[in-house]
């Protein structure tokens, strides 16, 4: 094999190897941009039903705080429904009734959906360009194979190659022909 043609064959593994790790880290952080989607479904659940007790005047619930402790909840006798703290970003809080919450938790939960849906467009990307790369790698490596790849030797049933003379006169012989075969000679994407 030419030193060239090994060249690009591990540039081509190089290239589809960083491409499967790139793949490893985009569905990495979509798992987690999903996660926190989930969490933002929940808390809009709950938001939604302590709004619909509070138009119906029994909104009350628990909130665990953690360690198996809970806190009570519910809406204040003047309000219709209750207030809570609201993380507005950067690490700003802000005191916003229910459907306030429940307003931006719905506007969080539909930007970080689009998040993942471009981290799921970036992942079919990259997919396809690892496609491409292996395809291409298997082509070249069996090019090279087929290039290096020696002449099979005659069967003993197959037809023999002509006789050939030599130019003196001398008997005619068999042209012999060399088999060279390695053992273990494939190509994989490590070489």
């Amino acid at each position: 094999m030419t030193t060239d043609g090994r060249a690009e064959l591990q540039r081509i593994a190089r290239l589809v190897e960083v491409n499967r790790q790139r793949l490893e880290e985009l569905d990495r952080r979509r798992a987690e941009v999903l996660q926190v989607v989930e969490d933002h479904r929940r808390t809009a659940a709950v938001l939604e039903s302590l709004i619909e007790g509070a138009s119906s005047g029994r909104a009350a619930g628990h909130v665990g705080i953690g360690a198996g402790v809970s806190l009570p909840l519910s809406s204040v006798a003047s309000e219709d429904e209750g207030r809570t703290i609201v993380d507005l970003g950067s690490g700003v809080y802000g005191e916003r009734t229910w459907s306030g919450a429940l307003e931006i938790t719905i506007e969080r939960q539909q930007e970080l959906e689009d998040v993942a849906g471009r981290i799921a467009t970036s992942m079919k990307e990259v997919e396809a360009t690892v496609a491409q790369h292996a395809t291409a790698f298997n082509a070249l490596a069996e090019q090279i194979e087929q290039a290096k790849a020696p002449t099979p030797a005659p069967q003993p049933n197959a037809p023999q190659p002509p006789e050939s003379v030599d130019d003196e006169g001398e008997e005619p012989h068999l042209r012999a022909r060399s088999v060279r075969r390695r053992f273990g000679s494939e190509l994989t994407l490590d070489d």
